[in-house]
């Protein structure tokens, strides 16, 4: 077994003396021996499959590195976008209320003992029998319950509800609506109120004419200020048409609004108003 032992040594130190020996000549003369060329057909594929396997983990590990990047540089981008969205929102708001307060500016000219607030709508409520809106601007900003509201065009409108930092709103289509209105060129006193059938179409009327009524298409009709309760003079709306009502007995003259109150986004509360002749 020693002797098996010593002779496998010897022969693996000869085969190395021999490798060795034609590396030496191999680079000594340029020349390939066959052991070279045999140990390069072992190793240069071996070599190459590391190396592929090398560039494959690092194209592995570079996908999630640079994934990770582009979602870091997204978060930050949106977070961009959300500041610029936000700045160009509070531009554009500003340039709205500027405009309203140029509006309100002309109008305060025009009603002289007029008291007016600026308010947003904050939302816009339509049911079966109501038609309401939201402002942005309660009782901190001196409005009260029953205060008038209002739009360039005319008359939109009164307060129901007040809180410290909203107020709701009743509209000329709400069924609950009712004031008296006068006919501007028969100078004709009439009721105007909410009515059911009507607040689908967004509509409200004058109520209880005489069938001979001569209120006409496009006819103006405006708060009469009879008891004090709004101001005179504001256009309540315009006559779309005259119908029978359903008993047969009277009329109904159909109005639109002064302005369309499902799409305003600004009005003008009155706080307080003197009338004078």
């Amino acid at each position: 077994m020693k002797i098996f032992r010593s002779k496998l040594i010897i022969f693996a130190a000869v085969i190395t003396a021999v490798c060795i020996g034609l590396m030496l000549y191999s680079g000594g003369t340029g020349k390939s021996s066959f052991v070279t060329r045999a140990l390069g057909a072992v190793v240069v594929p071996v070599q190459e499959g590391v190396s592929a396997v090398v560039d494959g983990l690092s194209d592995f590990f570079g996908y999630f590195y640079r994934y990770s990047s582009l979602v870091e540089e997204n978060a930050r981008l949106r977070e961009q976008i959300n500041k610029y969205q936000e700045m160009e929102q509070r531009y554009l708001s500003a340039i709205s209320e500027n405009t309203q307060l140029r509006k309100l500016t002309g109008l305060a000219m025009k009603y002289k003992d007029f008291d007016f607030e600026v308010c947003q709508v904050s939302s816009v409520y339509r049911g079966v029998a109501q038609v309401g809106m939201v402002l942005n601007k309660g009782a901190s900003s001196g409005i009260e319950a029953g205060d008038v509201v209002m739009t360039e065009a005319g008359f939109v409108g009164y307060i129901s509800t007040v809180g410290p930092t909203y107020s709701e709103v009743v509209t000329v289509l709400d069924i609950s609506f009712k004031a008296e209105a006068k006919v501007s060129r028969t100078k004709e006193t009439v009721i105007a109120e909410g009515d059911f059938d009507l607040i689908e179409e967004g509509r409200f009327r004058l109520a209880y004419l005489p069938t001979d009524t001569d209120i006409k298409e496009n006819d103006m009709v405006e708060t009469s200020g009879y008891g004090g309760v709004y101001p005179p003079g504001l256009v309540l709306g315009r006559v779309d048409r005259v119908e029978l009502d359903k008993s047969g007995m009277t009329c109904n003259a159909v109005l639109r609004p002064a302005d369309d109150i499902l799409e305003l986004k600004w009005v003008y509360v009155v706080k307080d108003f003197e009338v004078t002749d």
